[in-house]
């Protein structure tokens, strides 16, 4: 209670300074006190940084101690504000899916950020400068590269979580060596974040990569069936079960 108390008070007060700021500025026509009012929160701003990067980095070291879904049950259970366990849980992905990338995948990312980037800083230059039809050419191809992308990763999910009819597969174990967060839906308000739907990419052994709706720890094997037309279309069946695990619970 003494704790809410005090926020409250905090809260008063910086509502006050504001409107006082504001207010002085108007009956002395001076914009000095706007200013002072500006500086104030940027100077605060600026001094709660560490502070919060010091948290954060408390939070993501709890959360890599847990798994995926774990976490994920965590932040959905959470009641009222969950929303900085929520931006950890979505850093932290990735920085595992940037850890299992290969060199070529890298590249892409760089190339594929530098040119959104680049559609960003070509739509506010042309703006600024009249060139409207430039404007919401490069918009158009910022936006249009990340629809292409979202489609690419959509197929790639698809064509991964179920089997196709027609095509032949062969049956094989893998070891998994890695499962990082491909996609992921959402849905809340602006405290508090309820997460959907989770879609892992499934790093597996000889450079083999799936996509499952369930997470895997390192280490895991899994049964899975390859598609004999194209091998890199790998379909995850479920965790491998060995016989002789069996035979000794039953002993």
């Amino acid at each position: 209670m003494k704790k809410k108390g005090l926020l409250v008070l905090i809260y008063i007060g910086i509502i006050f300074f504001v409107f006082g700021g504001f207010g002085l500025a108007a009956l002395t026509k001076n914009i000095l006190p706007i200013y002072l009012v500006f500086g104030f929160f940027f100077l605060l701003s600026v001094l709660c940084l560490p502070l919060y990067f010091k948290r954060f980095r408390k939070e993501y070291e709890r959360q890599e101690k847990m798994d995926n879904d774990e976490v994920i049950e965590e932040i959905n259970n959470q009641q009222g504000y969950n929303k900085f366990e929520y931006d950890v849980q979505q850093v932290r992905n990735v920085v595992q899916s940037w850890k299992k990338s290969s060199k070529g995948d890298i590249i892409k990312g760089l190339l594929f950020l530098s040119f959104f980037l680049g559609c960003c800083i070509g739509f506010v230059v042309c703006m600024s400068l009249g060139y409207m039809v430039w404007g919401f050419v490069c918009f158009g191809l910022g936006a249009g590269e990340i629809i292409l992308a979202l489609i690419v990763v959509k197929f790639l999910e698809t064509s991964s979580l179920r089997l196709k009819k027609g095509r032949t597969y062969t049956k094989s174990t893998a070891t998994v060596l890695g499962c990082t967060m491909s996609s992921q839906s959402s849905t809340g308000t602006s405290r508090h974040t309820h997460i959907m739907n989770t879609t892992y990419k499934v790093f597996l052994n000889n450079k083999r990569i799936a996509y499952s709706k369930e997470y895997y720890t390192i280490g895991e094997k899994v049964d899975i069936n390859i598609d004999t037309k194209n091998p890199k279309r790998i379909v995850i069946i479920g965790r491998h079960e060995d016989i002789f695990d069996i035979e000794e619970d039953k002993y």
